[in-house]
């Protein structure tokens, strides 16, 4: 287990939120869909290393939410974040075989060198190192599908965060359907205020 991990955020959009919440399941996608060109060859050189007939990868965030975060991976008003804990995520990636899952490390080119194959879908260039990014990865022996699916409990959702862009009363339905999915699981659900947050304001509005 990665110590000193305190969440894991997960940046996306409501369709894939109310899918998790619907099927229970963590679904992993195909790396060769990727936009980062750089990221797809990592993973592929991996794959052919390991002699895999097909991979799968889910991109976390051991960071807490950060601008850069919305706006690259859950920039319209469907974004959303859903907070994992890290201890009851790993206990089930721990019994599934073929997964693997950590840190990535970020590095500049002129920096490269010899490599161990475990460690290929863990590197990204440099410049991406704000994104503190987790990866969870899968390989198979069979062929390559669109996506990979690990079953999962809800339990391991802590919180659910809404984009700043969904008006408040958009958002207060959007709360009443997703607790609707699974009522018997009170997971906590919260719009955002990284654009509009009362106590930074109230902070200089009250200022003598």
């Amino acid at each position: 287990m990665n110590s000193g991990i305190k969440k894991l955020n997960r940046f996306t959009t409501i369709p894939f939120l109310i899918d998790i919440l619907k099927r229970k399941k963590l679904t992993l996608l195909n790396p060769g869909l990727w936009e980062d060109y750089n990221d797809r060859e990592t993973m592929e050189v991996y794959r052919q290393k390991t002699k895999a007939e097909s991979i799968y990868a889910l991109c976390l965030t051991h960071q807490n939410e950060t601008i850069h975060h919305w706006n690259a991976f859950a920039s319209s008003s469907s974004g959303c974040c859903i907070e994992f804990s890290p201890a009851k995520l790993f206990a089930i990636l721990e019994k599934n075989n073929g997964i693997t899952h950590g840190k990535t490390e970020y590095v500049r080119i002129k920096d490269l060198s010899d490599f161990e194959p475990a460690k290929l879908p863990y590197f990204k260039r440099h410049p991406f190192e704000p994104e503190k990014e987790y990866r969870i990865i899968a390989t198979s022996d069979k062929k390559q599908e669109a996506v990979f699916d690990i079953d999962i409990d809800l339990d391991i959702i802590r919180r659910i965060t809404i984009s700043n862009k969904v008006p408040r009363p958009i958002f207060d339905s959007i709360e009443e359907v997703l607790l609707q999915i699974n009522p018997a699981r009170k997971i906590k659900i919260s719009h955002s205020t990284l654009y509009n947050n009362p106590a930074w304001k109230n902070h200089f509005r009250n200022q003598p």
